[in-house]
């Protein structure tokens, strides 16, 4: 996960949208966070 995270380095936000909420907790331990009436969630990238 950690290398594909790199290859998006350069853009602001990344934003998944996991199709089984059972996945939520794995992408939020690489820093993805969920918001209230949002399906996707977002890594804010900020050098």
């Amino acid at each position: 996960m950690k290398q594909i995270i790199s290859l998006f380095e350069n853009l602001l936000y990344v934003k998944i949208i996991p199709s089984d909420p059972k996945t939520i907790p794995f992408y939020e331990r690489y820093g993805f966070k969920q918001y209230d009436n949002y399906s996707a969630l977002v890594l804010k990238q900020f050098s």
